[in-house]
């Protein structure tokens, strides 16, 4: 696989500097985040240790671990120039140190009032409403929502997108197009596994393994996933839309289609997944520390080829709602989850339907002005008839897990 930073640097190779603001080397073109972590969970074996727990963390005694460690290099090369390269570890990941996220932007100044934005490398797509911290973390909790667990794990995406935005009075609209490749796999995660609740993103090379699968599925899926793979050689497209009707309310609607023509596949069995889905998302400020924010997402995925039937056709939905309260420079959010996917092929080809639910609560506090705590609890109810059919568990299963991070930054 050509690795996405070769485009990257390309790109860079031809950005002429509109004014002489560089900075390539200074320590603001650095940062970095330690992501530092005690859990305790009860329940089944987690998903990323071979099970089909739900949740990152497994049923066993208490864990301490570094949940990751990131550093960005984020170079200036003119007024309107700039670039991000971020390298992560995570220990959950199967291949130690990789590339996060690295693309060029280009950002000038207003024309006729419109605000046009342009970037490119590799990087996910605007969907969360989550994860709006560093290195693509989630701000107000530890763990995001079922949605935006699946977008940093399977929709990640090697892209050249173009953006417009502008006040029209008080209120704000916006439209973004991209055009990507290199996330032909999406979906694997889906339709295999389901959905889940964890922090843990693929890097450029990364790879997951898969939980137990059914005997046909097994026969024709390799037991690991490369979230950030091309096959099919085809460009998918991905559009956002977003109104502002006021500073204390928005509204987006997103549309992703990575068009994999469903039958491709490389030297290591990586077949190309057609996936496709909608998105919704709104935010709205009640007062000055009282925040709402909620997603629904719906889609399908697909494999194999199409006579003489699909071999796996899944839709898939979830959504959210969570409020955020500030307690002075400290805030408390809930956020309650529902989710579910629908087999669409075959029982003789495996039982990956599910349906569940989640809560979720989260107190976070600032320690300093590069460190902050935060202290999770989720419960977690699920129902997979797969778990039955390959491990002759309890189809319904349920977990809570508690988590304490202490997020260090510079």
């Amino acid at each position: 696989m050509i690795r996405p930073l070769v485009f990257l640097l390309a790109l860079l190779a031809c950005a002429t500097p509109a004014r002489a603001e560089i900075d390539w080397l200074s320590p603001a073109a650095f940062s970095g985040l330690l992501d530092l972590r005690a859990s305790a969970a009860d329940g089944e074996r987690s998903w990323l240790n071979g099970g089909f727990g739900k949740t990152e963390f497994s049923g066993n005694d208490p864990r301490f671990s570094i949940a990751e460690a990131d550093l960005a290099w984020r170079p200036q090369f003119g007024f309107d120039w700039s670039a991000v390269v971020e390298a992560e570890i995570q220990p959950e990941h199967q291949h130690g140190v990789g590339i996060g996220e690295a693309y060029v932007r280009y950002k000038p100044l207003p024309v006729d009032g419109w605000r046009p934005a342009f970037r490119a490398g590799l990087f996910y797509p605007p969907v969360s409403l989550e994860n709006a911290g560093p290195f693509w973390t989630p701000t107000e909790t530890i763990t995001p929502s079922a949605i935006d667990s699946w977008i940093g794990e399977e929709v990640k995406v090697v892209a050249a997108e173009v953006s417009l935005s502008r006040d029209l009075g008080d209120e704000q609209i916006g439209a973004t197009v991209g055009l990507f490749g290199f996330d032909d796999t999406a979906g694997t995660l889906m339709a295999l596994r389901g959905w889940s609740f964890d922090d843990v993103r693929p890097t450029d090379s990364g790879r997951y393994a898969l939980p137990p699968l059914s005997p046909f599925i097994a026969w024709n899926q390799p037991p690991v996933t490369y979230p950030v793979l091309d096959v099919d050689h085809r460009v998918g497209v991905y559009a956002r839309l977003d109104w502002a009707p006021s500073d204390r309310a928005a509204l987006n609607l997103f549309y992703y289609d990575n068009r994999g023509d469903r039958f491709s596949e490389n030297a290591n069995d990586q077949y190309a997944w057609g996936t496709r889905f909608i998105e919704a998302g709104a935010r709205y400020d009640i007062d000055d520390r009282t925040h709402l924010s909620a997603q629904a997402l719906a889609g399908n995925t697909q494999v194999g080829y199409v006579a003489p039937i699909i071999s796996v056709n899944t839709d898939f939905d979830a959504a959210y709602l969570m409020v955020t309260r500030a307690l002075g420079d400290d805030s408390v959010s809930g956020r309650i989850d529902a989710f579910s996917t629908t087999d669409k092929a075959p029982a003789d080809y495996g039982l990956t339907q599910e349906h569940g639910w989640a809560l979720t609560a989260d107190y976070r506090k600032p320690l300093g002005a590069h460190v902050s705590g935060l202290i999770e609890v989720m419960h977690v109810q699920s129902n997979r008839p797969e778990r039955f059919e390959v491990s002759g568990e309890s189809p319904a299963q349920s977990q809570t897990v508690a988590q304490a991070a202490l997020r260090l930054s510079f």
